[in-house]
């Protein structure tokens, strides 16, 4: 009888971002506001603020409608074409993208031993990335250097920069291919059940699931499983670790 193929030696990992390595302590609506009272700084109209929500809201459904993926950008240049008297250029729109997501960056903290977790399998040889579904590339960019990530991976990958979201396959993909590597020498950590976990197997690659906060979006998809649960990052590194030692 012949005996099962033994996986893979671990070579690279993929994270997700939040709810994986980082936690919020802000809403949409804190962005939002504060994008509001910025406008409304500049001349305005206090409607403003309920064309950004409808905006918002208009983004991430057409992102979920058609498998691509929408930015917070032209959500706020939507929202200001209601009013016909101004026409914002793209500095002015990059501007307010920015005040959209200062609440945000502000109230992002890492989970404990993040930081150890990405120098423990650096210094194990594995290669990183993050791959974070997002309206805004620049947001990813700023949290991943904010939090001290940015040493560790290569490359930063995000929706809005790549153009479709997790679980597409094609953006794994584009991280396989960065790194010469097959998908079974690859694994994926998050904490979204239907984007992280089945976008990795979809992709052909293993997966960890964290469990640190509770996220009711995977409520509708506990039937779908992955290789390994880990109820802290620390759970997490052991288990990659042991699969980079695997032969």
């Amino acid at each position: 009888m012949s005996q099962p193929l033994r996986p893979a030696r671990l070579a690279g990992v993929i994270f997700d971002l939040g709810g994986t390595l980082i936690y919020p302590s802000t809403t949409d609506e804190d962005g939002i506001r504060r994008l509001t009272d910025w406008l409304v700084e500049q001349g305005w109209p206090e409607a403003v603020g309920e064309a950004l929500r409808e905006a918002r809201q208009w983004v991430l459904e057409s992102t979920a409608a058609t498998g691509r993926q929408h930015t917070m950008q032209e959500g706020i240049r939507r929202a200001l074409r209601q009013f016909a008297d101004r026409s914002p250029g793209p500095a002015f729109i990059e501007a307010a993208e920015h005040v959209f997501f200062e609440p945000e960056l502000a109230g992002y903290r890492p989970f404990p031993g993040a930081v150890r977790l990405l120098h423990q399998l650096a210094r194990a040889g594995l290669a990183l990335a993050c791959i974070s579904n997002a309206t805004s590339h620049w947001l990813i960019q700023r949290i991943v250097d904010g939090m001290g990530f940015g040493p560790f991976f290569d490359p930063v990958v995000s929706s809005a920069g790549f153009g479709r979201p997790k679980p597409d396959p094609a953006i794994f993909h584009s991280v396989l291919q960065q790194w010469n590597l097959t998908p079974d020498r690859v694994a994926m950590v998050g904490d979204t059940l239907a984007t992280d976990i089945a976008g990795a197997r979809g992709a052909g690659m293993r997966s960890v699931y964290v469990t640190m906060r509770p996220n009711p979006e995977n409520a509708a998809h506990l039937h779908i499983r992955a290789d390994a649960e880990a109820g802290t990052l620390a759970e997490a590194g052991r288990v990659l670790l042991e699969w980079a030692r695997e032969d």
